[in-house]
């Protein structure tokens, strides 16, 4: 088969075996990962093992969404030899097959890599909505990219992401978001299609733990993006150091020059350390991102300058930051939004 759905399943109820019987009754062969569930659902996996087009992998611990994940991604190969595209869904039914077959219809349109983004209606969840909310506003501060949900865990790939899928680190919820990072670093266009966002029984049959995968999720993106996060640091000790040094006088300069040397120390510290087993693709965005945020913030700084005469220079800037990244994020969500709505028209 050539279109493969990879289900990672822990501790799942009935909902598994109607889901496997619908997807394989549409021609897709189904990956399912017994991640560590127990001898209590050995049975319920022999009934999945037992639909045409299954195949069952046992894992004798539990390893996480993530590690489940990867664990399915490297053996594709060895249960569907002419695989050339898969999706990942979940095993709780909150996947709808009509969106799977969706995404495989992107894959075979010639999009490398799809994410189907929930479209929220009426009530939702707080947990899912605070943390849908909270991770657009983090991703998209840090790489520049808004997504419109970027923790769905219905995913398409061409079978070529294997090799780097795998590698990401991450080993719960944090590697799909860390999945993404990766992606983006790598300039791998990135298709994505909007589905209904489906909450079965306020989304109680989720293993998802509020506050430690939370946490996680935001540990990891933030141990993959430390170069930002450090050379944001540089640039704020350097600022400091010129202000205190030349207050405003060779304002541009003095951020600029700051500036364009954090620039430099983040993308070596990405292509040489973070991306040294990948193919890092991100440094002309990286340049053109940059270089227009210094100029906003040294015209922004100038323009305090002007109103208020004796703030500091390093607090001023510094307020412009923090004007800076809510006008930001709703820049990038409204080029997102036309982008994303020409493109639906053209279809």
């Amino acid at each position: 088969m050539k279109s493969v759905v990879v289900i990672p399943a822990y501790k799942p109820d009935e909902t598994l075996i109607g889901l496997v019987e619908e997807i394989t009754s549409e021609g897709f062969g189904v990956l399912v990962i017994n991640d560590g569930s127990g001898p209590g659902y050995k049975r319920l996996f022999e009934a999945v093992s037992n639909v045409e087009g299954v195949k069952i992998i046992d894992n004798e611990r539990n390893l996480g969404k993530g590690g489940a994940l990867k664990h399915g991604f490297r053996r594709i190969k060895e249960f569907f030899p002419d695989a050339e595209y898969f999706v990942t869904a979940d095993a709780d039914g909150q996947h709808l097959v009509v969106d799977i077959k969706r995404v495989f219809d992107e894959l075979y349109n010639k999009a490398k890599m799809v994410l189907a983004v929930r479209i929220r209606k009426g009530k939702i969840p707080f947990r899912s909505r605070f943390g849908n909310d909270l991770s657009k506003l983090v991703y998209t501060i840090l790489t520049g990219h808004y997504f419109t949900d970027n923790q769905s865990g219905l995913r398409g790939f061409t079978i070529d992401n294997v090799d780097w899928l795998v590698k990401v680190r991450g080993e719960k919820y944090d590697y799909e978001m860390n999945m993404l990072f990766y992606a983006d670093k790598q300039a791998i266009p990135i298709t994505t299609i909007p589905i209904d966002a489906i909450y079965i029984d306020d989304n109680g049959s989720s293993h998802f733990n509020p506050v430690k995968d939370t946490a996680r999720i935001y540990l990891r993106l933030f141990s993959t993006a430390w170069p930002s996060i450090a050379s944001l640091l540089t640039f704020e000790f350097l600022t400091l150091a010129l202000s205190l040094i030349f207050h405003y006088r060779f304002l541009g300069t003095t951020i600029m020059s700051a500036g364009v040397v954090c620039l430099f120390m983040s993308i070596v510290f990405y292509k040489f350390i973070v991306f040294r087993n990948f193919k890092y693709r991100d440094m002309l965005r990286s340049v053109v991102y940059g270089i227009s945020r210094f100029v906003i913030y040294t015209a922004g700084t100038a323009l305090c300058r002007l109103t208020i005469p004796k703030m500091p220079m390093f607090l001023a800037l510094n307020l412009v930051i923090l004007v800076f990244i809510p006008v930001e994020y709703y820049f990038r969500k409204g080029m997102h939004v036309a982008s994303y709505n020409d493109v639906n028209k053209e279809r």
